[in-house]
């Protein structure tokens, strides 16, 4: 039911909203008394419309504000916030399935001061003194349900997660009963109705990670999406000792030890689907610190043609994918998304006709019909031992997780050179880059220069949300991509909405340097490389830097220009 939440010296309370108007201001006729000197008589009305609710201001001497902005009238959103002297209200519809902003509404300005409700008889609401209110959410949940109402895309709720532990058995059904049902009178069922938020508060951010922190008195809760980390809610300890509590039976860790490394995994079941979770608990100041890697790949691309790659690009790494030996190498920092690029790749691969077998660190996504082996440094398994193992198991393609060590490098490529498509990645700055990476792991220059046939560099950039603005570049960002693109009238800003969480992008996507080994290329590598000479051979074809890729998108108005300078800026 649509309400309003007034905070006050006593605390937060509510108003109903029904089927006739709302008047706000100081005489006592209206249906919300606000006894502040800053508020009008008669202030503005809150009224039913079309489906949903608008605000008119009624000729008031401070004006009303939505959102920080003064309106005469505008239809309420959820969440929204209005501003009346120094009172401020929220609306809170939770049944609102989408924003109603900015649909034709009439201007009432004028007619407004002719036109008050009839608001006689009506129970009042006196915020300063003695009126009957409803019992408000607590803080963390509004906050929480704003995060979770912020999506266009709704396909499920809370009460759909069932909490499934690291063996596969369900501990807390979805729609169930008894301790599910998380009442405030049940310590245990209000941890996990918070943990449920929790995590449907990352679907619908499409968060990467939740962190939970204890402090001094309570604990905060941050989410990383689009690789940035948002401040989400404010939980009191008593609740997250719950939570930790809830993820330890879950990932089958021993609930007494507080003052060591932990780490786990479990899973939800929701609306047909398995999404998998990565827990990391380490002892902090306050208490233990909670990590939790949310291993959903709905919103990552699995094939090769939706990674938005250059139609050249796309050609150069489709034609490899179905090549019978090779090396395709991957580089970029953390979390760069080179393992999506490569499982992309995979996929391209008849599975069916062909022995694949991945070799990870860990393995985080299913690959269907894939041999997936997982290494184990407590075991001694790491990745050269284990591809030394997989070259025993007649295998047409192997994805390497990462090159870390000389042997793996080595092998890798011995591997490329004797009838076998390898797949792997390596941490480096770019695609040149990559080749003095490995030379400085001590392999040989001429299985660098035999073994590799593409080395892909890439980063992650968030994308403009739809609120994003044109404005025109400045001089200086004119005159660096310029020299790239020609005259550029026009680029976009993020500017932040309730879509994006007031951040200004939603969503991410990669930019992709492609450097194709040829025989100059391989002459170069035997004999005395510099970054120099492999540029200039490179640029004899077809190459593009990440930041040429970069400002290709920001002239698409894909991101913006800052976004480009923070991932892909040069010295």
């Amino acid at each position: 039911m649509a309400h309003l939440e007034i905070k006050t010296a006593q605390g937060t309370k509510r108003l109903k909203l029904g089927d006739g108007p709302v008047s706000i201001g100081r005489q006592p006729d209206n249906a919300l008394v606000l006894p502040d000197e800053l508020t009008s008589r008669h202030h503005c009305v809150i009224e039913p419309w079309e489906g949903g609710f608008r605000i008119r201001d009624l000729g008031s001497a401070n004006g009303t504000k939505l959102n920080d902005q003064k309106i005469s009238t505008d239809v309420l959103d959820n969440g929204d916030v209005v501003r009346i002297g120094a009172v401020e209200l929220r609306f809170i519809d939770p049944e609102q399935s989408a924003p109603r902003r900015r649909q034709n509404v009439p201007d009432f300005e004028e007619a407004a001061k002719d036109n008050q409700p009839d608001l006689h008889n009506r129970d009042t609401l006196d915020i300063d003194l003695h009126a009957e209110v409803l019992d408000a959410p607590t803080n963390y949940e509004r906050k929480l349900r704003a995060i979770i109402d912020s999506a266009q895309d709704k396909p499920f709720t809370d009460t759909d997660i069932s909490l499934v532990d690291n063996r596969g058995s369900t501990l807390h059904q979805a729609e169930s009963s008894g301790l599910d049902s998380g009442t405030d009178e049940d310590d245990t069922g209000e941890g996990i109705r918070v943990f449920r938020l929790l995590l449907l508060a990352c679907f619908r951010s499409r968060a990467t990670d939740l962190h939970i922190e204890p402090r001094v008195g309570d604990a905060a809760v941050r989410m990383r999406v689009d690789g940035y980390m948002i401040t989400a809610v404010d939980l009191s300890m008593a609740i997250y000792q719950r939570i930790v509590g809830l993820v330890k039976i879950l990932c089958q860790i021993d609930t007494s030890r507080k003052n060591v490394v932990q780490d786990g995994h479990f899973s939800v079941a929701v609306k047909g689907r398995r999404v998998d979770y990565r827990v990391s608990l380490t002892p902090a100041v306050h208490g233990q610190k909670l990590v939790i890697r949310v291993l959903d790949s709905a919103h990552a691309p699995s094939r090769l043609h939706e990674l938005g790659l250059l139609p050249w690009m796309y050609e150069k790494i489709r034609g490899i994918a179905v090549r019978d030996a090779g090396l395709l190498l991957a580089c970029g920092p953390t979390g760069s998304g080179k393992t999506t690029t490569l499982y992309s790749c995979i996929r391209e691969i008849d599975v069916n006709q062909r022995n694949a077998i991945t070799i990870e660190d860990p393995v985080e996504y299913y690959l269907e019909g894939c041999t997936q082996i997982p290494i184990d440094h407590a075991l001694d398994n790491t990745f050269g031992s284990i591809l030394r193992s997989v070259l025993r198991q007649d295998p047409d393609v192997i994805f390497v997780g990462e090159i870390r060590d000389t042997e793996t490098a080595t092998v890798a490529m011995q591997a490329a050179m004797t009838g076998h498509l390898v797949y792997s990645t390596v941490h480096a700055k770019d695609s040149i880059g990559a080749i003095f990476r490995l030379l400085d792991l001590g392999v040989e220059a001429y299985l660098v220069a035999n073994a590799l046939d593409i080395i892909l560099a890439q980063r992650l950039v968030r994308t403009l949300c739809s609120c994003k603005k044109a404005v025109s570049p400045t001089p200086s960002q004119n005159m660096k991509m310029g020299k790239l693109l020609g005259g550029i009238p026009k680029i976009y800003v993020p500017t932040g909405c309730k879509r994006c969480l007031r951040t200004g992008f939603h969503g991410r996507r990669a930019l992709f340097e492609l450097l194709d080994f040829n025989d100059q290329m391989r002459d170069i590598l035997l004999e005395t490389p510099t970054i120099q000479k492999i540029h200039n051979v490179a640029n004899q074809g077809l190459f593009t830097t990440l930041q040429e890729f970069g400002f290709q998108q920001v002239v698409k108005g894909t991101t913006s220009f800052d976004e480009i300078a923070r991932v892909a800026g040069s010295d």
